[in-house]
């Protein structure tokens, strides 16, 4: 046969060799977290084809001291590593996160960039360190090395849905080496198991932090996009703040901050964020809006303020008679119930919105919220109408010892109701001419204040009155509406120069015999700075500011105050002057500037508000001869005042993990992010 292809060859071709053992191979893991240190004592088990097909053991063991495994005897096949997974997930936890992150851009609209990509090279020391030394080196996140599904406690809402971030790989197929990548060490820096915090102090002094954080939770509380969707409340808590990669940001017309978080264990996550609006309840009522979210330590409830593109708000905001501060709705029938006070009245709208709101979420608002807060900490927060209703939800859970911080607030209680609420800690903050929180006006007491302490009177006026309000004059106009809590106040100072009065008793005011030798102010000098005061930090430069002030105001003739301090300097009911100062958007900058200066005061360049300042004081310096010496005295001590705001960021720097958090929002943020606007 001359077909090669069915040729039968009677030689047997096969022969025998013999060679030398094969070639035996090794590889080693070393496990790391993100601050270098080993995960010791960590059980695995290392599998192949040639374990598969049981021609080798399987691997098996504990890393050791160092967090090294070392697999000997290899063949040359590709070897998978498999973490035993509730161990690793225990030891994870109480890792902490390295403070310089990646911060990947958020995939927009078009961009099929993954959401939870890896990650990007020349970010951690341990790359660093590994390549240096010729090792190769992989960040992994749990679910790319666990052998199975981890035990959560407490557990996920949605057990079928893990967390993306921390579980790219849902088949817990483990971390694999290629055979080209045998015979050497393999630096493996593992991702903590844990999610983002808002970095929050539960105390009764000012914080920056919560300031910030509390602004931004004012304007999340603003959001109307669809539970779940991107920039929702429920998003933030439950995805942002489980995705380590990036900082958790707010998102609002087009704008993005990021927001001061610090990392905890993934068992302290938010576990639950909703948001709560009448007119969309089972039996639509109102216009009053809330969001609340809970994590393991923290209880934190946010009430929306004033919508502009409707009119149930301004209704609400505009029913201020005074009514008994009566809360019937938060008790059962039949059971006597305790009024918010013992005393005084409450704005009769801001009360009614918030009794809406109680009575259609009688679970979250009257078991959810107040029963979590019995072993957490309670933080309420709003702007506007929403900080009044912050104010009657604080009173109405006062035995829960919340904290209160507000955002340009209406007057909500009067004076004998706020003297019953001092145990409750309210920061409320005003931007300078913001005319909201001179509302529900009472005229006789804001003349009062106002010829008592000029322009200042009704922002100032009760702060500096609140030492002497229980025999103070105030109880003259019987029991006004007033404010609550302590407060901060965003200020621009401004300097004038003086023409004196004569000192001979010829040329007395024409006011009347007895009268002051008032002073005319001459101009308006051009450098001004816009002064971020918390009197709080000082009650000595408090009460010094607060002299001045009253001396400068005292010391000018009717003139000069009609023409250089007009009362709509500091707006009363009715003027839209100053309106735009009421924006959140208006409120954020000073807040979100200040704590940038404050992490990082020596910045290069400075900030443009640390630069007025600066102009500000050169001009009172060059000029200080002919200045009135009274507003130069008050303006020094408040510039002392704006120099203590570091302070309020102590307690952030001293907490575990709060450095890290500060250096992670100093790297993040753009100082040009947000607008001062100082001459407005």
């Amino acid at each position: 046969m001359n077909d090669t292809l069915h040729r039968t060859d009677t030689l047997n071709p096969r022969k025998e060799v013999t060679g030398k053992k094969q070639k035996q191979h090794w590889v080693e893991f070393q496990l790391l977290d993100e601050q270098g240190d080993p995960l010791a004592n960590m059980p695995y088990r290392a599998v192949n084809d040639a374990t598969r097909a049981a021609c080798a053991p399987e691997y098996a063991g504990q890393s050791d001291a160092h967090g090294v495994i070392r697999l000997d005897g290899l063949h040359p096949i590709p070897i998978t590593l498999l973490m035993t997974a509730n161990p690793l997930a225990e030891q994870l936890q109480t890792r902490r996160l390295r403070a310089q992150r990646s911060e990947p851009p958020r995939p927009v609209i078009g961009d099929r960039s993954p959401l939870y990509g890896p990650q990007r090279s020349g970010f951690s020391p341990i790359e660093q360190q590994a390549v240096a030394a010729g090792h190769g080196y992989h960040y992994l996140r749990i679910g790319q090395l666990c052998d199975q599904r981890p035990i959560f406690d407490p557990p996920l809402e949605a057990p079928d849905q893990l967390p993306a971030f921390h579980f790219p790989d849902k088949t817990f197929s483990g971390f694999t080496i290629e055979y080209d990548g045998l015979n050497r060490r393999h630096v493996l820096e593992i991702c903590p198991l844990r999610a983002w915090s808002l970095v929050l102090h539960h105390q009764s002094e000012y914080s920056l932090a919560n300031t910030y954080n509390l602004s931004l939770m004012s304007i999340l509380a603003y959001s109307t996009n669809e539970p779940g969707s991107f920039g929702s409340t429920e998003e933030f808590f439950l995805q942002q703040c489980l995705d380590l990669s990036r900082t958790p940001r707010i998102w609002d017309s087009g704008q993005n901050l990021p927001c001061l978080v610090i990392d905890v264990p993934f068992s302290q996550r938010y576990t639950q964020a909703s948001m709560l609006d009448t007119a969309t309840a089972e039996q639509p009522e109102g216009d009053t809006q809330l969001f609340y979210a809970i994590s393991s330590s923290q209880v934190l409830v946010a009430w929306r303020g004033t919508e502009m593109d409707g009119f149930a708000d301004f209704s609400t905001d505009a029913t201020f008679r005074p009514v008994k501060p009566e809360m019937q709705i938060q008790c059962e029938l039949k059971v006597p119930c305790a009024d918010l006070t013992p005393e005084g009245s409450v704005h009769l709208g801001f009360r009614d919105g918030y009794e809406v709101a109680r009575r259609l979420y009688a679970k979250a608002l009257g078991e959810t919220i107040p029963v979590a807060a019995t072993d957490r900490k309670l933080f309420i927060c709003g702007h506007s109408l929403g900080g009044a209703l912050g104010l009657v939800h604080a009173a109405a859970l006062k035995d829960q010892n919340p904290l209160l911080y507000t955002y340009g607030m209406p007057r909500t209680f009067t004076l004998k109701a706020v003297q019953s609420l001092i145990d409750v800690w309210h920061f409320r903050h005003v931007n300078d001419t913001d005319p909201i929180p001179s509302v529900p006006p009472e005229a006789a007491l804001d003349n009062y204040l106002y010829d008592l302490y000029g322009p200042l009177g009704t922002t100032l006026g009760f702060a500096w009155s609140s030492v002497q309000i229980g025999a103070s004059a105030l109880f003259r106009h019987g029991d006004p509406f007033c404010h609550h809590g302590e407060i901060a106040i965003f200020f621009k100072a401004e300097q004038h120069s003086l023409q004196r009065g004569s000192h001979y008793p010829a040329y007395r005011s024409k006011e009347g015999l007895g009268a002051p030798y008032y002073s005319t102010v001459a101009r308006r000098l051009p450098e001004k700075a816009k002064l971020y005061l918390v009197p709080g930090l000082s009650p000595v430069d408090d009460q010094q500011s607060e002299q001045a002030q009253q001396r400068f105001t005292t010391s000018l003739n009717t003139e000069s105050r009609t023409r250089f301090f007009s009362p709509y300097s500091n707006p009363k009911s009715g003027r839209l002057i100053g309106l735009g100062n009421h924006l959140m958007s208006s409120y954020q900058p000073y807040i979100y500037g200040q704590l940038l200066e404050s992490i990082n005061p020596e910045r290069s360049p400075l900030l443009k508000r640390q630069v007025e300042r600066q102009a500000f004081e050169r001009q009172m310096n060059e000029n200080f001869e002919s200045l009135a010496p009274d507003e130069l005295e008050r303006n020094r001590v408040f510039l002392h005042l704006q120099s203590l705001l570091g302070q309020a960021l102590q307690v952030t720097q001293q907490a575990e993990g709060g450095t890290e958090a500060l250096q992670r929002f100093d790297a993040v943020a753009d100082p040009q992010a947000c607008y001062e606007k100082t001459y407005c």
